[in-house]
């Protein structure tokens, strides 16, 4: 569960070519992207431009 200090769980999505995303994270097309971002809990990292696109959507 989470709580102060604990990572968030959840789906995260990035930009291609972030320097955080996980080595085994499967690389996505943009309509596969914008449905993982629409589920319960997704958000968008916040160390690559994926939140500044895709907050906007």
């Amino acid at each position: 569960m989470g709580g102060p200090g604990s990572r968030p769980t959840g789906t995260v999505v990035h930009e291609y070519g972030c320097e955080i995303v996980p080595p085994d994270g499967p690389e996505l097309d943009l309509e596969q992207a914008l449905a993982a971002f629409g589920r319960e809990g997704a958000r968008a990292c916040q160390e690559c431009a994926a939140a500044e696109v895709l907050n906007r959507l």
